[in-house]
């Protein structure tokens, strides 16, 4: 948890969710090591267009400032969050598919 704690909030800042974040991080993690690097180097850039691909058409942005429509860069959107929920009833979906679509990618 501590190793991922800085991707939430759009790594803080409203910037790409860090439900995305994450799952490259296991992306990476799915791909692997190769005896020859840059190819599994590429493999894992496949592997991100597509799961970053089926995000976007699921909720149509990658950008948490973007999904949850306030800016979490600053004390009045994160207050804002806070009080709406935003954390506990619109982020789930995005962990969600997440999920998903990391169970769906075939390294």
């Amino acid at each position: 948890m501590k190793l991922g704690r800085a991707f939430g909030a759009g790594m803080g800042m409203g910037r790409t969710c860090g439900a995305v974040t994450g799952a490259l991080m296991v992306l990476g993690f799915k791909a692997g090591r190769s005896e020859n690097e840059r190819e599994a180097r590429y493999r894992t850039y496949d592997l991100v267009k597509s799961f970053w691909t089926g995000f976007e058409q699921s909720h149509g942005t990658t950008v948490c400032q973007e999904l949850l429509g306030v800016d979490l860069a600053t004390e009045e959107g994160r207050r804002l969050a806070v009080e709406n929920k935003l954390f506990s009833t619109v982020c789930p979906a995005f962990v969600e598919t997440a999920a998903r679509l990391l169970s769906e990618i075939r390294p």
